[in-house]
């Protein structure tokens, strides 16, 4: 196969992928990728052996360092699920990579730059356990993730923190 043949069939698999949100196409498409979009907790889990290996992420429009506590809380949280539900921890690992985009532009003799008011950041989530279902351990992760996820909004929406999962 010719090399134009090949680069011809790539963009038409891209485009079959390319879609809006309700997925439509059009000349001007955006690519909806789930694990960037604000809000959205995607989770994926398989077996490994004995043990159940789930992964999560959540993308955030806000952060500070109050946040990378309460991650810390709702890992032991879930952590302290498994044990009750009679399961064993491998580990569970979050790791928070922060991201801005400034824009900068420069016309004539003026230069400007605009810095966005809030950082995104994006939680990603790791954990190995044994002796609990796939679906036990998928919800374990899942509730964790929404607790973050609650505790945020309620913050940026109030000014001030608070444990709105409903835990003790």
């Amino acid at each position: 196969m010719d090399r134009r043949h090949d680069r011809k069939r790539d963009d038409h698999n891209d485009s079959e992928r390319d879609h809006d949100r309700n997925g439509h196409g059009g000349k001007h498409r955006v690519r909806f990728k789930p694990k960037e979009t604000p809000g959205v907790i995607c989770i994926e889990r398989h077996i490994h052996d004995e043990a159940v290996v789930i992964s999560g992420s959540l993308t955030i429009e806000y952060h500070d360092a109050e946040v990378n506590a309460w991650i810390e809380e709702e890992l032991g949280t879930a952590a302290g699920e498994v044990k009750e539900r009679g399961g064993i921890v491998g580990q569970i690992k979050a790791a928070v990579t922060l991201t801005s985009t400034s824009i900068i532009t420069v016309m004539d003799d003026r230069t400007a730059v605009k810095e966005p008011p809030q950082k995104y950041a994006r939680i990603m989530l790791a954990a190995i356990m044994f002796m609990v279902s796939p679906k036990e351990a998928e919800n374990i992760v899942r509730n964790a993730l929404v607790g973050i996820r609650t505790r945020i909004r309620y913050k940026k929406h109030n000014g001030e923190s608070r444990d709105m999962t409903g835990r003790e």
